[in-house]
């Protein structure tokens, strides 16, 4: 009875996700893995927000360039230079939040990438736990 009181514990606690630090079991290869994951998430997160940052104050930015260029044109009719300007700044705009995009994907699949790490390390420490339970409670054969 004490086994299934001590699987029902482990089980909890793996539930709960706490014991991911403190358990004996969770080897520090595993452990240093997902640390390390865990790192180039936050690192990307913050790589992502400030490229939507950027193309939030591209695109504000550019907005704010053509209505000027169109407001205060002297002449009903747009320069050359200024045509190609807004031209060239439709298309990057088109190819910032493309890239905004891109690093949101990415930030997202390693995200999940994370989880199944949590949850293989998980799931091998209670393969282990539940191992050692089996041994300690059978015979030895000589």
């Amino acid at each position: 009875m004490t086994k299934e009181i001590d699987i029902k514990e482990e089980l909890l606690k793996q539930m709960d996700g706490y014991s991911v630090e403190t358990t004996d079991l969770f080897s520090t290869s595993t452990r240093n893995t997902i640390e390390k994951h865990k790192t180039r998430l936050r690192r990307q997160k913050w790589i992502a927000g400030i490229s939507w940052v950027f193309t939030f104050l591209y695109a504000v930015g550019m907005h704010n360039l053509k209505v000027y260029l169109l407001n205060y044109n002297t002449e009903d009719v747009l320069t050359r230079e200024e045509f190609w300007l807004i031209r060239f700044s439709d298309m990057c705009l088109i190819v910032v939040v493309l890239i905004s995009v891109l690093l949101t994907y990415l930030v997202y699949a390693k995200s999940k990438t994370l989880t199944m790490l949590q949850i293989c390390a998980r799931l091998a420490s209670i393969e282990d736990h539940l191992r050692k339970m089996s041994q300690e409670g059978s015979p030895c054969k000589p």
